[in-house]
């Protein structure tokens, strides 16, 4: 009979199921999809009873996939990060779940934006409208009666775990994404939750990640297709859960593409750049637990990019290798593209931030604005990567199924002036969910298949584009004060 361990990975749009030999071979795996649904102006809202239902089907389909003799000894669970799922009696969600790309409490920003330079140094975070302390904040303005029916405020994975075992928590690795953390002394801050006067008694308590929650019951068990008894660790936030499995070095940066781009590093403790990237309470970037009992990550978070490709190729009706051929062979002309569709994160943290096309002529066409596009997606990873503490990177791990086509790597490469080299892990966060399954258990993590793709090395076009992302720079970044003379 052959031993496994599960990872179930909850994204905002699908959850994955992966069932993961001790070996570290992929016996089984299956991804159910479920809508992010939009009831209003910036909304952004899940049905956890729906993730809940495609849950169970991922897991029965991949531990059938896996084979009769499979027998999966623990589970482990990693998920999108921010959010809010109010829950109240029961597990039972007070309202739908409110996502990560919820734009709706900017209306309160400015309460978290004016909170006194210590405290705002002790959060330690850009302050975002999805996560959890805005939201809540803005919930509470605006339903009240949901907060007031809710025990507890939970991320995502936390209410899925919660469903299984009966218990809530959370661990350092979602709690520190919450703008409800105070990071210095890596627990809740009880200084911020009075300052904006939001209930204390809705925060879990923080377990390890790698430490057994509790044991699935007989009906859940049932409805999942595994064993009753079956033990549950408490898991991870995505971003932590994949880095286990992607394995990057201390002081190596690995980029992460897909809808939005992730620049992460990590580090022993936050410390010794926390003076300059605080910077008197407004951070650019961001810092969060990994998903191991000691140490942090700093991430510069680009909030456009595979998806303004996509927007860009739509618009103009072209598709993957209409776009590989203008990284080929196409030149910008000295047209420029802003990809801030959604707002953007790091550096700018600005929400409202809007997107452009500049200097174009008569004479471009589509290879001239995808070849723009792609230009301008580098540049917006460039400027997000000049904010990360600690030296600049001479080569950058590059993750993510965002930038697979060899021509637009090569442009990318062009663009950041550094070398790419491409290693992939097949569904990492999930990989890194059953690793905390295994820790959880006692058990040695299982080896991690990645294949390494050819290094990609900054070519001739490289200072032809320095020149492009200084006038990117300029489109983007707001007049110093010094320069008003009036």
């Amino acid at each position: 009979m052959a031993e496994a361990l599960l990872g179930v990975d909850l994204g905002t749009s699908g959850v994955k199921a992966l069932v993961v030999a001790l070996d570290g071979a992929v016996l089984g795996e299956a991804v159910v999809e479920y809508p992010v649904r939009r009831p209003a102006p910036g909304a952004a809202e899940g049905d956890p009873e729906e993730w809940w239902r495609a849950t169970a089907t991922a897991v029965r389909s991949a531990v059938s996939r896996a084979g009769p003799g499979t027998r999966v000894l623990g589970v482990g669970l990693a998920g999108q990060m921010h959010g809010v799922v109010l829950t109240g009696p029961g597990g039972r969600p007070t309202r739908p779940a409110v996502l990560w790309p919820d734009q709706r409490a900017l209306s309160v920003l400015d309460r978290w934006n004016e909170l006194p330079t210590s405290l705002r140094v002790r959060l330690a975070n850009p302050v975002v409208p999805g996560m959890a302390g805005p939201l809540v904040d803005w919930l509470t303005t605006v339903e009240p009666d949901a907060v007031a029916a809710a025990e507890w405020v939970l991320s995502p994975k936390d209410w899925l775990r919660l469903r299984m075992v009966g218990r809530a928590a959370t661990d350092p690795s979602d709690a520190s994404a919450t703008l409800l953390w105070d990071i210095p002394a890596d627990r809740w801050c009880e200084a911020v939750l009075r300052a904006q006067d939001l209930r204390e008694d809705l925060l879990p308590l923080v377990s390890r990640s790698a430490e057994i929650a509790g044991e699935l019951g007989a009906e859940v068990a049932d409805e999942l297709g595994l064993r009753a008894g079956t033990p549950v660790a408490v898991g991870a936030a995505d971003t932590a859960a994949g880095l286990l499995a992607t394995g990057p070095a201390p002081g190596e940066v690995q980029l992460t593409v897909g809808t939005g781009a992730q620049l992460v590093r990590l580090v022993d403790d936050t410390s010794p750049a926390s003076e300059d990237a605080v910077g008197a309470g407004r951070p650019v970037v961001h810092r969060y637990r990994r998903a191991e009992d000691t140490g942090w990550y700093w991430m510069a978070a680009v909030q456009n990019a595979g998806l303004a490709l996509d927007w860009v190729r739509a618009v103009v009706r072209a598709d993957r290798e209409e776009l590989a051929d203008a990284a080929r062979h196409g030149s910008s002309g000295g047209v420029l593209f802003v990809p801030h569709l959604t707002g953007e994160r790091t550096p700018l943290v600005d929400p409202t931030a809007t997107a452009s096309l500049r200097g174009l002529r008569l004479d471009h066409d589509r290879r001239t604005v995808l070849t723009a596009a792609i230009e301008g997606v580098a540049f917006a990873v460039r400027h997000a990567a000049g904010e990360l503490p600690g030296p600049a990177p001479d080569a950058l791990r590059l993750t993510g199924g965002g930038l697979t086509e060899p021509a637009v790597r090569q442009l990318v490469a062009d663009v950041l002036g550094v070398p790419l080299r491409p290693v992939e892990v097949r569904s990492a966060a999930a990989v890194g969910a059953a690793h905390l399954a295994a820790g959880a258990l006692g058990l040695p993590s299982p080896p991690v298949a990645e294949s390494v793709g050819e290094t990609v090395l900054p070519g001739p076009r490289a200072e032809e584009l320095a020149e492009g992302f200084a006038r990117y720079r300029e489109a983007v970044e707001p007049p110093d004060e010094d320069d008003h003379h009036h």
